[in-house]
């Protein structure tokens, strides 16, 4: 780690311009990603490269700064961070109006909008003092962070590689439109749905991506959890008497315990051992955080009051921010996981369970807008540490990173409720189908209301924090064998993305056992692949929603992304003027 008096500076108003085009960019397309395969891979390698390709283009005669291209994928990568914290959670409404015939109102995009920001900015100021200790003093491994910063130390961010990603995006999002047109919902294997067994395969080059950059571990986990569920506990269940429809509800229910449980019991066993050296940093940060401590505060009740939280609860919902963006931040750096939507939950019901014992009413309405808020926040407490660990690795003067970041969150967190209502409108049809199955979305809409199978759920939540706290006790070689998280998410999904998230993680534990030259390469697509993905679905909606009819969007992104894919295959053909050029 490198002294502050050794940082370098990065900010600049080129590198806070591309943060915030990038960061929007981000956050429509990581919004489709999320709702369409339950998961969100955090974009910081995306966000490296084509900030670097970017300004590299941009950069003829001068030397490059590879700090300003660290401040601006810092940036950027904020608004991967805000689709999750706010399309795991608000969708939530949509599910409970459309399966229990409720009415809970849609949150007003402005004051969503302004909520969300404020969270952000929360969540930025909180991250502040604790990377003090998990960067500086603990050193926490950040992967990504880490990642990021070889690859930029490397100089492997060029413009040729901002080609190869486009190639690679513009023929995902080609292949993404004609899917969507002629086989949107994939493909049904009907020969065994006399024994109870109901497979569609879905050709998701995103989800396949998805599992290439998870790795073996987490995809052939969630992989087993499908298996588990739809090839042998449903089966079952109908063999015994029981309709597909509750047999299904009933392995759902039990694989949503299980994440939850997951995710509780990594906190009783790993966070609470060690809550002083967490919190540590907080009472001991002093300067300028304590003097922008009490206006965020005040702005962060003032938001929850306006958008219709009452008083006592926007109050306790802001101290849980204080006690979950720890959590996020300590359990980020460790494994590489931020289950944010999980810490909302908590919280959530917390509040509800304190209005419950005083005989006070808390609306379903209110419930939501208190777990998007705490999830903004964790989500970005939680992963600009990844941020940090690059600027300590390279030297990129922190002060810089936390100024991009304030920027691109107040952008991104006001355009990230319209963001959300484009793809609510263009993919009505679709949300919570096989199709789009937001299945955070449904996990915090059914731990509010309650689940249709509360006991399956309590034995899945039972299992899953049992086996997350045995691994206190286990030996380094068999703990976390099998990653309890993902097998519930599988459960919960089915066959139908767990099938193309397997390919993509055999094709990484190939990779990486006999072809570890091939590793960056494989990076580059998927990263390429899921950006170019996201980005032609979420356009193919927001056209929908200004009239014009799906398969005329679609045939007019077609051609613009023909266009990119023609232009970038011609640059990668032309022979690089120096050697320093090649991928």
């Amino acid at each position: 780690m490198l002294n502050s008096k050794d940082e370098k500076a990065g900010f600049t108003l080129r590198a806070a311009v591309i943060a915030v085009a990038l960061s929007l960019f981000l956050l429509a397309s990581s919004s489709y990603i999320a709702l369409k395969i339950g998961a969100l891979p955090w974009p910081i390698i995306f966000s490296v490269i084509v900030s670097g390709g970017i300004i590299k283009l941009l950069t003829r005669s001068q030397r490059l700064n590879i700090h300003e291209i660290n401040v601006a994928q810092a940036g950027a990568s904020i608004g991967g961070l805000i689709a999750a914290g706010i399309v795991f959670t608000v969708p939530g409404i949509i599910y409970l109006n459309q399966t229990r015939n409720l009415d809970i109102a849609w949150p007003n995009p402005y004051l969503l909008g302004l909520l969300t920001a404020i969270a952000g900015l929360l969540g930025i100021l909180l991250s502040v003092p604790l990377k003090y200790t998990f960067v500086d003093e603990e050193q926490l491994p950040y992967p990504a962070g880490t990642a990021g910063a070889e690859l930029l130390k490397l100089g492997q961010t060029g413009g040729r590689q901002l080609f190869f990603i486009l190639m690679c995006g513009a023929a995902a999002a080609l292949f993404a439109l004609v899917r969507e047109i002629y086989f949107p919902a994939g493909f049904a294997l009907t020969g065994l749905t006399f024994l109870g067994i109901y497979v569609a395969i879905i050709p998701l080059p995103l989800a396949v991506s998805g599992g290439y950059i998870l790795g073996k571990r987490t995809g052939l986990a969630w992989f087993a959890g499908a298996v588990m569920g739809w090839l042998i506990i449903i089966p079952l269940l109908t063999q015994k008497g029981f309709a597909f429809e509750p047999a299904k509800g009933i392995v759902q229910n039990l694989g949503m315990g299980i994440v939850l449980g997951a995710g509780i019991g990594f906190f009783v066993s790993y966070i609470i051992p060690r809550i002083r050296r967490i919190f540590a940093p907080m009472l001991k940060s002093r300067g300028i955080y304590f003097r922008l401590l009490p206006m965020i505060v005040f702005l962060s009740l003032a938001g929850l009051l306006f958008i219709g939280v009452p008083f006592w609860a926007s109050t306790i919902a802001v101290l849980g921010v204080f006690i979950m963006v720890a959590v996020a931040a300590r359990m980020t750096g460790e494994t590489n996981i931020d289950p944010l939507e999980q810490f909302g939950i908590f919280i959530g019901l917390v509040i509800a369970f304190v209005y419950n014992s005083v005989s006070q009413e808390l609306s379903m309405f209110a419930l939501f807008m208190i777990v998007t808020f705490v999830s903004v926040a964790c989500a970005i407490a939680g992963d600009v540490g990844h941020d940090y660990k690059s600027a300590a690795i390279i030297g990129t003067k922190f002060s810089d990173i936390v100024k991009v970041d304030i920027i691109a969150v107040i952008f991104a967190g006001a355009a990230a409720p319209f963001v959300l209502q484009t793809i609510r409108s263009g993919f009505a049809d679709q949300l919570f189908t096989p199709a789009m199955p937001a299945p955070q979305a449904q996990l915090v809409a059914s731990s509010i209301f309650g689940f249709e199978y509360p006991l399956m759920f309590a034995a899945g939540f039972v299992l899953a924090f049992l086996g997350e706290i045995s691994n206190r006790f286990l030996p380094d070689k068999f703990k976390n064998r099998v990653p309890l998280m993902p097998a519930g998410i599988g459960l919960f999904l089915g066959l139908g993305l767990a099938i193309p998230l397997a390919v993509g993680s055999l094709i990484r534990a190939y990779i990486d056992r006999r072809r570890p030259d091939l590793y960056q390469s494989g990076l580059l697509i998927a990263a390429g692949v899921m950006g170019g993905e996201g980005i032609a679905g979420f356009s193919a909606g927001a056209l929908t929603t200004v009239g014009i009819s799906y398969n005329r969007g679609a045939a007019i992104l077609l051609v613009v992304f023909l266009i990119i894919f023609s232009v970038s295959l011609k640059y990668l053909l032309t022979k690089p003027k120096d050697k320093n050029a090649a991928l």
